[in-house]
């Protein structure tokens, strides 16, 4: 965070990383996770993912997604929320209705499980979506074959 007083533009994301393999879209903390596991997967085994931080939901940059889903053809939206009635589950519904001819694989979201919200510290971690499962969920839609 910067020192200065600064602001956001609201409706206008950030690519945070280019990349042709995967879109991957992240929300607040989730960017971070996401990034660690794209910088792992690119050293260790190539993929080179877009990471699109949507900075705003309401208004969302639809654009940016279905441009980026449309050159990558997979996508991963990581959402700490639970899968009902999410950030991630608008953003999937998006680009279904509005880029469904360009996916190459299916929308993959990695989310809190649909669970009330734990809150011991040793249940939080398994609860979080983390590096290692958005990894997996990148290499599975990297992986997928029609």
């Amino acid at each position: 965070v910067p020192d200065e007083p600064y602001t956001i533009p609201f409706g206008e994301a950030n690519i945070v990383r280019d990349g042709d393999d995967v879109t991957v879209v992240a929300l607040a903390r989730m960017v971070h996770y996401a990034n660690e596991a794209i910088e792992k997967l690119a050293a260790e085994h190539g993929i080179e993912c877009e990471l699109i931080d949507p900075r705003t939901t309401s208004p969302l940059d639809e654009d940016t997604i279905l441009e980026s889903v449309e050159r990558t053809g997979r996508l991963v939206i990581v959402d700490e929320a639970t899968p009902r009635c999410s950030s991630a589950t608008d953003v999937a519904a998006l680009v279904a209705d509005r880029a469904f001819g360009a996916l190459k694989a299916p929308i993959r979201r990695v989310t809190a499980p649909h669970t009330p919200v734990p809150f011991a510290p040793n249940l939080e971690k398994l609860y979080i979506p983390s590096p290692d499962k958005i990894a997996a969920a990148i290499r599975d839609v990297h992986g997928y074959a029609k």
